[in-house]
């Protein structure tokens, strides 16, 4: 009789242990989430996000795996994992131990170690040149994104999205930019001065329209890389 006593048991305490968990479960808020039993909160906004840490990354052990965002990682795509930002976000990577920096769109969940900021994909890795390390120490800011209400629709019924890299009190001033954009991006991308609009007197230059995610992360990789400051993305 000892036995069967035992096992009922230690049935009993699993069950208990398994409801426990489901108590917390129930108790997290709407922007918390529980991984290994650690509760981790996420960010209501990317805005003004600048932060110091430690990278790492992941390659093809997780490549064809379902992201939190629901997109399926690849490996190949410039994307990273975030424990707190929204998703999604850009953001501009750069190893402090190189000064190489990239753009990566953050669409996933972790690293889940505490003394890691961000895991990069195989390819912002290899971008970065910190492969054969693992780890790297870098800088993350996000690039602020902000709605344009006025924007019309092309064709086959897409929105179109541009990416402000300037806006000058001067007409000469806003056209140097223009040419100097033209002359580092594709022939298929266009660059253009926006006149001032209703209470404005700024000329703003924009490249687009964007259609794909693709042109998005080339062009901003292309305004990093020379060094061009606070890029906003407009989208309708």
């Amino acid at each position: 009789m000892l036995l069967p006593l035992i096992l009922i048991t230690m049935i009993c305490l699993l069950s208990s242990c398994v409801y426990t968990d489901n108590q917390k479960s129930k108790d997290l808020k709407i922007n918390q989430y529980e991984v290994f039993g650690k509760v981790y909160e996420t960010m209501s906004s990317s805005e003004g996000y600048l932060e110091i840490g430690v990278a790492s990354w992941y390659g093809k052990k997780f490549h064809g795996n379902l992201t939190a965002s629901g997109e399926i990682y690849d490996m190949s795509l410039m994307t990273a994992a975030h424990k707190a930002l929204p998703l999604p976000t850009l953001v501009k990577v750069t190893n402090l131990e190189n000064g190489k920096r990239t753009l990566v769109k953050v669409n996933d969940r972790g690293p889940f170690h505490d003394d890691r900021l961000i895991d990069l994909s195989y390819a912002a890795a290899l971008e970065l040149g910190f492969l054969e390390n693992g780890l790297t120490t870098v800088v993350v800011e996000a690039i602020k994104e902000t709605a344009f209400v006025n924007t019309d629709k092309l064709k086959d019924g897409q929105e179109k999205n541009y990416i402000q890299v300037g806006a000058f009190k001067t007409k000469i001033a806003a056209k140097k930019l223009s040419n100097k954009l033209s002359s580092l991006l594709s022939d298929t991308i266009s660059v253009r001065v926006i006149p001032p609009l209703e209470n404005s007197d700024l000329h703003k230059v924009w490249v687009g329209p964007l259609t794909e995610e693709k042109q998005k992360l080339y062009v901003l990789k292309i305004i990093s890389d020379k060094g061009f400051e606070g890029p906003l993305y407009i989208k309708e």
